[in-house]
This record gives C-alpha cells, structure tokens and sequence, in this order.
C-alpha cells in the first residue's frame, strides 16, 4: 500500500493529538473504569464544566521556573506495540532553556552554535523526561518542543551515537533496553580519563555541567559505598539533590568499574570531600 505525503500528515496529526491532557483523561477513566469511549467523553465534558480548569492551570504554571515547559509524553512503562489512544500518559517538566549554560554552548560555537544548542537540549530535555517516567519521540521534540524537523532530529540523534552517546527516546528504549541518562554517560567518560574539557565539547555541555555530574557521581559513591551508614537511593537522591533514578545509574555505573578500576574511583570519591575549581588555562583550553 502506498502511502501519500498528504496520508502522512493526516497520521502524524492524529498522534499528536493523542497526546494530550484530554485523551490523558479518556485513557484514564476507559481503563481505570472500563467505561466505553462515549462515555469516558461525557465524564470528560462534565469534569470540564465543573471544575475550574483556568485557575488550575495557572497553579500550575506557578510551579514552573522560567526557561521549563511542561510537556505530556508517554510513561516509560507502557510497553512498545500498543496503541497510542490506549498508552497511559504522564507530564514532565523539561528546561528548554538554561540560561548561562546554554548561552555558552551557543556562542562557543561560532557558526555551528545553533546545531550544538539543540543537540544540547535533545539531550537535556529526553533525559529530564526519563528521569520522571515519561519516553519521549522524535515527533515529540521535533514538533512540540524544538519546532524543527524530524530528519534534523534523525541526524543530531545519529550523530550524538557516533561519539557513543545514545539519546533516550522511545523508540531507543523499547527496541534496545532501559537506557542511560547522558549524565551517567558524561560521567563514564570522566572515569575512563577523559578531561572535563574534552567531555564539555563532545557532549555540548558547559565545563560547569560536566563538572556537577561528576561530583554529584563523587557524592553518591561515598554515601553508598564509603559512608558508614547505610542510606537507601531515595534518602541519597535527597541529600545530593538529584532524582532517585539518577542515583540508581550512579550507583550501577560504581559497582561496574568498582574491580576493575577501584583506583579511580576512589579518585573521584574523593572530590566529595574536596570540590576541584577548574580554571581556563591560557592555551590548550580548561585543565582540572
């Protein structure tokens, strides 16, 4: 069967459409309720007209800093292959734009800043929506977030891989497995004696980025393994402020290199105790 240009819109517009608050509620109460479609669409009307929808959202939008959107995508648990009307949706809260670091990236660049900003945040964003349950596609980000192309997606995701950085979609995910945040990614690429620097420029990340997962990584390996009591992930996740999820990949990422490199670890331990100051040398770029 062939598939006209015109067919593809009428599709890609239709599953955008599945995504968003109302269909979020018609899922909901179909399969919480096993209630038809007509009439999950009248509880749906009902719920419209009686509660106040402006004033809530407005709560919402309180909660949000400047620079973050909130975005619906589908959660991370519901398995590839089901239908997308039927998939159970959840927000996340994604910063399209954070502030000095991604100004740094932009100017570093020169003319190449803007494609190293939006490889940036197709990183930042697939991640932030990982770490909060919720898979997100190329239709997602091309559409809903970077208003760009999906072949331009295709391309930064392809290109992102040839430096063994796997961008977490959904369609990675399903396909491969769980996958991991680029932070457990930078932080990999610390442990196996690439610098700060070098990490920053492949990555498209400032040198202050990069330096922050490493100590966070520092951190949650001496409270879990050095620290002489026993902390579980989420009391670790509190007192590093980072996501649980974070700390699981950090910990899992430990416990790979612990026999085989316990020197470097320790190494990177003990930045916890004593936070490095990476300073820009005069030739040759940031040295630690």
């Amino acid at each position: 069967m062939i598939v006209t240009s015109s067919q593809q819109k009428v599709d890609l517009e239709e599953r955008l459409q599945s995504k968003t608050v109302d269909q979020m509620f018609l899922t909901s109460v179909e399969q919480g309720a096993n209630c038809p479609p007509f009439v999950a669409r009248a509880i749906l009307g009902v719920a419209k007209s009686t509660f106040s929808v402006g004033n809530c959202a407005e709560h919402e939008v309180k909660k949000i800093k400047p620079g973050q959107m909130k975005v619906l995508g589908i959660c991370a648990s519901e398995p590839a292959g089901k239908p997308l009307k039927e998939c159970i949706l959840s927000d996340a809260v994604l910063t399209i734009d954070a502030g000095v670091e991604d100004q740094v990236i932009r100017l570093r660049g020169g003319k190449s800043g803007v494609t190293d900003l939006r490889r940036k945040r197709l990183l930042r964003i697939s991640s932030e929506a990982l770490e909060q349950g919720v898979l997100l596609t190329r239709e997602d980000i091309a559409y809903r977030i970077l208003n760009c192309g999906m072949r331009t997606i295709t391309r930064d995701v392809k290109y992102l891989q040839g430096f063994r950085i796997q961008v977490p979609l959904r369609g990675y995910c399903k396909d491969i497995g769980p996958a991991l945040t680029h932070k457990t990614q930078i932080v990999e690429h610390f442990i196996k004696r690439m610098q700060p620097s070098q990490i920053a420029r492949r990555t498209y990340h400032s040198l202050q980025a990069v330096e922050r997962y490493i100590l966070y990584f520092a951190k949650v390996g001496y409270l879990t393994f050095h620290y002489e009591k026993k902390l579980s992930a989420s009391d670790i996740a509190f007192l590093v402020g980072i996501s649980e999820r974070l700390v699981r990949e950090y910990q899992m990422l430990y416990q790979r290199y612990s026999c085989s490199d316990k020197k470097r670890l320790r190494e990177i331990v003990s930045l916890a105790k004593d936070p490095p100051q990476l300073k820009t040398a005069k030739k040759g770029g940031t040295r630690q």
